[in-house]
């Protein structure tokens, strides 16, 4: 099994991806900056590569990710790992992470 460097935060937000020959919608389940897990009743082929716009709960432009790849499927879910993404959505990437992360530790503070 492979360590993850990057903890993953749960989500729950909307996407579109495309690869080479069909396009495709779904949920992202969790996110860490290096990539995501989707559910998606399309079918998809690890190794392959795609486009994805993810639409962001911070109410600002979908989040961009020019290349991708997938790296397993399991059922109806995939995991993805950004190759390419503008600064930009990088960041705001980051930040939502970091802020969900932070809301979690609190969460749980308080119900411990």
């Amino acid at each position: 099994m492979k360590i993850r460097y990057s903890e993953r935060v749960l989500t729950d937000f909307p996407v579109i991806f495309a690869g080479d020959a069909y396009v495709g919608e779904g949920v992202v389940n969790n996110v860490s900056v290096p990539g995501c897990e989707i559910l998606s009743n399309k079918s998809v082929e690890p190794g392959t590569y795609l486009e994805m716009k993810m639409m962001m709960p911070d109410s600002g432009p979908s989040l961009s990710v020019g290349l991708a790849k997938i790296r397993w499927c399991r059922g109806r879910r995939f995991g993805v790992e950004f190759i390419r993404m503008p600064g930009g959505d990088q960041v705001r990437l980051g930040r939502l992470v970091k802020q969900q992360r932070a809301f979690r530790s609190t969460a749980r503070l308080h119900h411990s």
